[in-house]
């Protein structure tokens, strides 16, 4: 029996992950599918292969760093990539982008004849929505994607899932078809399991990428009027800001920044939490992985009203709130003051957390690559 082998052009280099703590076990091989793992990184210097070794499971990992690639030399690149591919002989590439990776991956896939599959996490529509007022540059970028590398992927994929509904809309605006709803997985028993830490209480967690997008800085200013902790867990461009927007307000003795944690001991931090919240932006984002995480850990739930239709079901399960700090402040107080509030929603949390153990969702996503296979 031949051995099956997966080419993956990742979002970012896997040392980016690795910096983060968010190497996850069999990320790229659910249910141990293929025998040889093969990750196109866009960089001069990826990780070494036995440290993250375990985003393939019992697959061999081979990493291929094929130096920094963009928009502006792509082109240059075109044969150097599809040889390299050629070589590995994959029976399936994935990617998790529309854009240059994902360019990448289908010109692959169309000239070698290969099955595409493409997983989407983020609304680009409503990214550049964002850029637009925040970053004229990115901007450009992604209008110039839209034109003329976004719908090439779209209409090429032989297969496209999404973590959200709300990008359904997105995928048929730009050529692609019957996007299939495939959410993000998490660890229930890992979660909801943990043991939890000596921190301040009460506490409120957020985690999330320091970013316009998370809008932490709406929840910092919350806590002006909130009688509790805050931690935030995240980097990003927005750290320095948020930092110090924390000391223009003087809230340092009630909040703090943790840039990153070990992605095996994330679980203790959620557990330790009296509440979670994030005010994310619902034009990108439907269910970010925090917020499933947080719901595996029991923890009551606030974040921002969704879009009509696009809720993720989370009704009946989560408080929803205005993208403000006043509205926010106010939800907060409502289920910090409230124990038996926080109860109910506790069990409600761990309930839908259920939805998305890893157990469900991986064996999905292997199902998926299996389909594709014998196509």
């Amino acid at each position: 029996m031949s051995r099956l082998k997966l080419c993956v052009f990742p979002n970012d280099p896997i040392i980016s992950y690795y910096d983060k703590g968010e190497i996850k076990d069999r990320y790229y091989n659910p249910c141990n599918t293929f025998d040889e793992i093969d990750i196109i990184s866009f960089t001069d210097n990826d990780v070494e292969e036995s440290k993250v070794q375990t985003i393939a499971g019992d697959a061999k990992l081979k990493i291929h760093s094929v130096g920094r690639i963009n928009l502006k030399n792509r082109s240059k690149n075109v044969n150097k990539i599809l040889q390299l591919v050629r070589g590995i002989k994959p029976d399936i590439i994935r990617t998790y982008n529309p854009l240059v990776e994902g360019w990448f991956a289908a010109n692959c896939a169309k000239e070698l004849r290969i099955p595409l599959f493409v997983s989407l996490h983020i609304q680009y529509d409503g990214l550049r929505n964002l850029y637009k007022k925040t970053s004229f540059k990115r901007y450009l970028g992604l209008k110039y994607t839209e034109k003329f590398i976004e719908p090439f992927i779209l209409k090429n994929a032989d297969k496209i899932t999404i973590v959200y509904k709300i990008l359904e809309s997105y995928v048929k605006r730009h050529g692609g078809k019957n996007p299939e709803l495939l959410y993000n997985k998490i660890d229930f028993k890992r979660f909801s399991e943990a043991t939890s830490l000596e921190l301040p209480k009460p506490l409120v967690i957020s985690v999330g990428r320091l970013t316009e997008q998370k809008n932490h800085q709406c929840l910092i200013e919350s806590m002006r009027q909130v009688n509790a902790n805050l931690l935030i867990i995240g980097n990003g461009e927005l750290h320095d800001k948020l930092s110090q927007q924390i000391r223009d307000l003087n809230l340092q003795n009630k909040i703090t920044i943790k840039k990153s944690v070990p992605n095996n001991e994330i679980q203790r931090y959620y557990k330790s939490a009296d509440v979670f919240a994030l005010a994310y932006d619902t034009e990108l984002e439907g269910l970010p992985i925090p917020v499933m995480e947080a719901m595996a850990s029991g923890l009551p739930v606030i974040v921002p009203y969704p879009k009509n239709e696009y809720s993720d079901g989370l009704e009946q399960v989560v408080v929803f709130s205005n993208r403000d700090s006043n509205s926010f402040a106010q939800e907060l107080k409502k289920v910090l003051l409230d124990s038996k509030l926080r109860q109910e929603l506790s069990a409600k949390s761990l309930r839908k957390a259920k939805e998305f153990d890893i157990d469900i969702m991986e064996k999905r996503e292997a199902d998926i690559y299996l389909e594709l296979l014998r196509k």
